[in-house]
């Protein structure tokens, strides 16, 4: 009787359908989901690179030209009207009537309800280049005749929105480049720091002290102020992402020397070096793949830090300069408090940059609670 209570257990046991682990990535994608501030930010972030890399097909208006009849004009609401048929579902804006006031010298603008100005889907507008083809269509399309500024007009008449959608591109393109140039060289610094010991890494150590003991807005200023002021606009954008690569790299370094110390000692990689498997061997194949994981939620959370400082360089008019438009080159438009107290939309380019700030900040923040093993 034993014997067949024995043999029922062990068929019993062995009829239990045996489930394979899951891989790391499906773990993190699991934790990741569950978080619904987390995919926030990946929207918006995702979001922000699409209207980045396609800005001219969703600006209505040329970010560059001028409208010498629409100084200042203010934002016009899109609306929503019942006619005869029903609902229209097309958006609309009234224009504006400007009229001169004489005696305090200052143009006025009054919306005109007598006239409507519609947008057109997919409609054509001035003409741009995309990976070298020339198009015309846009998401919103003006009518040529009714002008529709649905952020306003900057001091030279030119549209907001579309220099805000354009801004983007270039603010995380500023981003995209230091940090970068930031993880290579503190990922690179840190692995050989952590793995080598001794003097190399007193060495670098050392230098990576030197780096985090300069204070940074006062260097910022100091090394922006000797760039030449006679180079291009594209010099001195390429040149600022070079002194902030410098200057960021030596916290990430720090993390991931740490890092490396803690797993250098782990039983997979004192079986490679018993094997006498190659120190680059190492480095790359085992050390940093376990790294890779926390540099990426670094970046997430580096990203962010990057479009404040351009933003704040910028805004002073010394960090990207005209023709280029950048979010902090536009918010120096509005640093004059006269003019912002007139035009407060001149600052509605700091939405932008919040926007993107919280993104990332929630994505980096989604991502380090899902990588974490021991987060719930």
């Amino acid at each position: 009787m034993q014997e067949t209570t024995l043999t029922s257990d062990t068929s019993s046991v062995d009829a239990v359908p045996a489930t394979a682990p899951e891989s790391p990535t499906r773990l993190i994608w699991r934790r990741f989901r569950r978080r619904r501030p987390a995919l926030l930010g990946a929207v918006i972030v995702l979001g922000l690179a699409i209207v980045a890399l396609f800005a001219e097909f969703f600006s209505p208006y040329d970010p560059a030209k001028r409208d010498s009849d629409h100084f200042y004009m203010p934002p016009q609401v899109p609306q929503f009207y019942h006619a005869e048929e029903g609902l229209h579902l097309v958006p609309f804006v009234h224009p504006y009537v400007e009229s001169f006031d004489s005696e305090t010298f200052e143009t006025t603008f009054k919306a005109d309800s007598s006239r409507l100005c519609q947008f057109r889907f997919l409609g054509q507008g001035w003409s741009y280049t995309i990976l070298g083809v020339t198009l015309d269509r846009h998401l919103f399309a003006p009518d040529p005749d009714c002008p529709m500024h649905l952020l306003g007009t900057d001091s030279l008449g030119r549209d907001m929105l579309s220099r805000t959608m354009i801004g983007a591109r270039l603010t995380l393109m500023m981003a995209t480049l230091v940090v970068t140039a930031s993880v290579v060289i503190g990922t690179a610094v840190g692995l050989m720091s952590g793995f080598f010991s001794g003097w190399v890494d007193n060495l670098l150590q050392r230098i990576t002290e030197f780096v985090l003991a300069l204070p940074e807005l006062p260097f910022y200023l100091a090394l922006v102020a000797i760039l030449p002021r006679n180079a291009g606009p594209y010099t001195v954008f390429f040149l600022l992402a070079l002194i902030l690569s410098l200057l960021k790299w030596a916290g990430l370094s720090r993390e991931v020397r740490g890092k490396t110390l803690a797993l250098r000692r782990v039983d997979y990689v004192m079986a490679a070096v018993a094997l006498g498997a190659k120190d680059r061997r190492i480095l790359v194949k085992h050390l940093l793949p376990n790294i890779l994981s926390h540099v990426i939620v670094v970046v997430t959370l580096m990203i962010p830090q990057i479009i404040l400082v351009e933003s704040f360089l910028s805004f002073l008019g010394i960090g990207v300069q005209p023709p280029l438009v950048s979010w902090g080159l536009l918010l120096n438009a509005a640093k004059d408090l006269q003019n912002l107290g007139s035009y407060p939309w001149m600052l509605l380019p700091v939405c932008a940059i919040l926007v993107a700030v919280l993104g990332f900040n929630l994505l980096g923040d989604g991502l380090r609670d899902a990588i974490d093993p021991y987060s719930n």
